[in-house]
């Protein structure tokens, strides 16, 4: 069997464009990606839809893969076909001032996403008795300590090693749960839906916003140019996306099922937790929620984080790769540890997140659009992409997919907007 890689300084390791590849060969981004999209927030959105709307969510589920497959596919492609990421081609195709303008909204806005990542692991890491005042700063330290000591391909181990774990335990919470077959096919399967309702339509924007974030672009991207992907790979890493895409909703379906039978709970309260899950399948349901809470949580801080600090620092040209000295990246590790570290305190603050993150879910979908746009009209520029570039039948499914996503962020926002003037 052929060797896949080459060994070169600092134990990174770099694919051979030339010989035969297979998925396990570029594993890694889109996959990552699409597991950290199953973040404290997502997981909080789905939590919510369960117990309020029970099945009825899964359709809509069902048909995020389509956008989230072809945005992300996109983002991929152009950093496979290029080499570059996303803001240092939108830097170069357009200018600075564009490529900031794309990134900066992405990079504020994160900070929220932050304090939800802290406020999960707090939330897992109490399930198992250990107080936030020990959990955080640790979570702090691990998360700094996988950037800082070692190369790309050893931090990418890591974090597949964490969406294993993720996976693992939310689906064995499905099976300990079970699923109602009969409900599953009168309403979650069923395209009518109460569409109408302003709150509906809220959890509707929830969900697209929780399933297309403006990070995930940035992160695909980046992380790609830093495995090394050729043009190659553009197939393959197609695939995976696709397989990262239909995983990852099968993941929010999950525990919009498992949530289905829990009632209105406070998803970031472990007691409520304990109180919903322990009745409907015992201790180990419990325990695994926690894990893969936990897991969630901690996957998608080092992600976000990583997409944040590449899309800033691509945007001024800063010296971005994992496992380069200090002296050389200095801007790029020292916005990486401390973009994170204000909002490791607002856990120990303020408790109840939840609807502040749903209303982040809805926040996203506008911040996504600057950078989705752009990421159409790049990956489409046949100067920039060759043959590579989206073909009639694939632009239209990404721009109907774009469109999809800034309609019904535009729609809830006015349903909200109407509701409270009303009242």
């Amino acid at each position: 069997m052929p060797c896949l890689f080459t060994i070169e300084r600092r134990g990174e390791l770099k694919p051979f464009s030339t010989q035969k590849r297979n998925l396990l060969s570029v594993l890694g981004p889109a996959w990552i990606v699409m597991m950290a999209d199953v973040d404290a927030p997502s997981i909080i959105t789905a939590g919510e839809s369960g117990a309020i709307y029970g099945y009825h969510l899964v359709f809509i589920l069902l048909i995020l893969i389509v956008p989230l497959f072809f945005i992300q596919e996109a983002a991929g492609r152009i950093a496979v076909n290029t080499g570059k990421g996303l803001a240092e081609i939108i830097r170069e195709q357009y200018s600075r001032k564009i490529a900031i303008v794309a990134s900066l909204p992405m990079f504020i806005t994160d900070f929220l996403s932050y304090t939800a990542e802290y406020a999960g692991v707090a939330v897992a890491m109490q399930m198992f008795g250990i107080p936030p005042f020990i959990s955080l700063p640790m979570v702090f330290v691990f998360h700094a300590l996988l950037v800082f000591t070692g190369s790309y391909s050893r931090t990418e181990r890591i974090l597949l090693l964490v969406t294993a774990v993720l996976l693992s335990s939310y689906i064995i919470d499905l099976f300990l749960t079970g699923v109602n077959v009969q409900k599953l096919l009168l309403y979650g399967l069923n395209p009518v839906q109460p569409y109408a309702d302003p709150s509906f339509g809220f959890m509707v924007a929830a969900n697209v916003g929780a399933v297309i974030m403006p990070w995930m672009l940035f992160y695909q991207a980046g992380a790609a140019v830093q495995k090394g992907l050729k043009q190659v790979d553009i197939k393959l890493e197609r695939y995976e996306t696709l397989l990262g895409a239909i995983a990852s909703e099968v993941l929010m379906i999950s525990i919009v099922i498992v949530s289905s039978s829990m009632g209105s709970v406070n998803f970031l309260s472990s007691k409520s937790l304990a109180e919903a899950l322990i009745p409907l399948a015992g201790q180990y349901a419990y325990l695994l929620y926690a894990i893969g809470l936990g897991a969630a949580s901690f996957l998608a801080l080092v992600v976000i984080s990583l997409a944040s600090t590449w899309g800033i620092a691509e945007a001024f040209g800063w010296r971005r790769r994992i496992g380069e000295k200090f002296t050389l990246a200095k801007n790029f590790y020292i916005v990486y540890l401390l973009e994170t570290f204000p909002a490791l305190f607002i856990p120990l603050i303020y408790k109840n997140l939840v609807q502040l993150m749903l209303n982040l879910m809805v926040v996203f979908v506008f911040v996504t659009i600057v950078p989705a746009v752009l990421l159409g009209l790049i990956s489409s520029n046949q100067r920039i992409m060759g043959k590579n570039s989206l073909k009639s039948y694939w632009k239209t499914f990404y721009w109907v997919s774009v469109l999809t996503v800034i309609i019904t962020g535009v729609l809830t926002a006015l349903s909200m907007l109407l509701k409270i003037w009303i009242v």
